[in-house]
């Protein structure tokens, strides 16, 4: 992907294969701990709020770059 074109954490989620529910268990897994898909999508319309933790998290799960996700309102 371009450097200067960056997707959404929805579209990366999307992109992946996956839904709301598939994300927060490989997330789950990811983080050894339960995480909701009322998480997951709190995170998609809030992605400025993504912690530095969640995000290596979301990039490692939707197999795509950390500097190819957008982490802030477009």
């Amino acid at each position: 992907m371009s450097s200067n074109t960056k997707i959404t954490l929805k579209a990366a989620r999307v992109n992946a294969g996956l839904s709301q529910n598939e994300a927060a268990k490989s997330l789950s897994s990811y983080f050894s701990m339960p995480i909701s898909r009322q998480r997951v999508a709190s995170f998609e319309s809030n992605p400025d709020k993504v912690p530095p933790a969640w995000a290596e998290g979301f990039s490692k799960i939707y197999n795509i770059s950390l500097g190819d996700i957008s982490f802030t309102h477009s």
